[in-house]
């Protein structure tokens, strides 16, 4: 609350607002997810990507601040909080956040609760996107691999990438041929060898590395789940894409990184099968956005609101600022990309008359990008969060920067009005 108000008034003022009977929780999310659909609209994609995931606010570190039974618990069964599930857009070229399209906040108990039906968070994004742009592309982890979604998302006219959770029943191609997806997959010989950064997994115990990975892609006919029962849906035919880190690179103790991708595109070649493999590996923008809404960024578990309603607002307003940060962050190189779509026309003055100050006396220390660009404006905000050039800015330098930068805007305007 503190970082989003300038002064004490505005503070309580937002706490009023967020607390109020007449605020809705789905309003906030209709407002948000709009702002997003109508900036991917703008610009312009024929094909968008829209990678989802979930997460959890978890609130026991501030949970005498509010009734715990409000909120319901989170994936460990005790501590108070709740979910959030969103899609956000990507351009299917770079990966660069365009905005949230979808959003669900609920609880395991309290006040929003979905009750056993958790699994329905798959299918509204596939609702919410219908329609975004000419192409869609839903990007899912293993979470997502749902059979009946398979028929929503051809319905809907729009395609899927999701990560296999299970060695699925196939309809063979030939009599004793393979009956398994994963069996499927060993069976057909490697197209290509191909380098991959493999990034760190703490959960797992998983060191980064660049590793050398085996391709593999042929397509299979997943047997319906409930064949032989009343109210089964027939077979679906998808291209399956197989990666597996070759065990010449895997360190001792480890095991081989594999991903088994299914895809309702079209596979044919190397080329279309690594390209799904780079789609798939966007999906990881939806963690950047979650991570940029709690510790590394907003943190947003850290509010002492008194009602746990209250946070879930609050938890929408932040996903929809996380997710813009994110996108700064993405497109810091981005000089095709006007900085207006991110700043208001009083804010690029302020930054106009700020760069003097954040450039060196050396070509070095110069803001390169094009003028008004993104990259441009992002260049200033970083040098304002105390970026000293060398590297890459990364989330806590920019959330640094826009958090100055909203302080020295605010004087600039009543330096203005004097």
């Amino acid at each position: 609350m503190s970082r989003l108000a300038s002064n004490r008034a505005e503070q309580v003022a937002f706490s009023g607002f967020l607390h109020h009977d007449h605020v809705h929780l789905d309003q906030l999310i209709y407002a948000a997810t709009r702002a997003g659909r109508e900036r991917v609209q703008h610009a312009g994609h024929a094909h968008v990507l829209v990678c989802s995931d979930t997460t959890e606010v978890n609130l026991k570190a501030t949970m005498g601040y509010r009734p715990a039974a409000e909120l319901g618990v989170t994936g460990n069964n005790s501590d108070p909080g709740f979910f959030i599930h969103a899609g956000f857009a990507l351009d299917p070229e770079h990966g660069r956040p365009l905005g949230c399209v979808s959003a669900q906040l609920w609880t395991r108990g309290g006040h929003v609760d979905f009750g056993a039906c958790e699994s329905q968070k798959w299918f509204h994004v596939t609702r919410d996107v219908q329609g975004l742009t000419p192409t869609v592309t839903l990007v899912h982890d293993r979470e997502g691999d749902i059979y009946d979604l398979w028929f929503q998302v051809m319905q809907c006219q729009t395609h899927l990438i999701t990560r296999a959770r299970q060695d699925r029943a196939l309809i063979p191609d030939y009599p004793g041929g393979p009956t398994r997806l994963w069996a499927a997959l060993e069976a057909a010989a490697p197209s290509a060898l191909f380098e991959l950064s493999i990034p760190a997994d703490p959960k797992r115990g998983r060191a980064a590395r660049r590793s050398m990975m085996a391709l593999r892609f042929r397509t299979v006919r997943l047997r319906s789940p409930r064949a032989g029962r009343a109210g089964k849906r027939g077979s679906v035919q998808l291209q399956a894409v197989e990666v597996r880190e070759c065990t010449a690179c895997v360190p001792c103790g480890e095991s081989p990184v594999v991903w088994r991708l299914l895809t309702t595109h079209t596979v044919e070649t190397v080329q279309q099968a690594l390209q799904i493999v780079k789609w798939y590996m966007f999906r990881w923008r939806a963690e950047d956005t979650f991570s940029a809404l709690k510790t590394r960024g907003l943190d947003v578990e850290a509010s002492r609101l008194k009602s746990g309603l209250a946070v879930m607002k609050l938890g929408v307003m932040s996903l929809w600022s996380a997710a813009k940060l994110t996108e700064l962050v993405k497109r810091r190189d981005d000089e095709v990309t006007q900085a207006s779509i991110f700043f208001g026309e009083d804010e690029l003055l302020c930054l106009h008359e700020l760069l003097p100050r954040c450039e060196g006396n050396t070509k070095t220390q110069s803001n390169p990008y094009a003028a008004q660009s993104v990259a441009w404006a992002v260049w200033i905000v970083a040098r304002l969060g105390h970026w000293h050039g060398s590297g890459k800015p990364g989330l806590q330098i920019i959330r640094r920067g826009l958090e100055r930068f909203d302080a020295i805007f605010l004087g600039w305007e009543i330096g203005k009005q004097s």
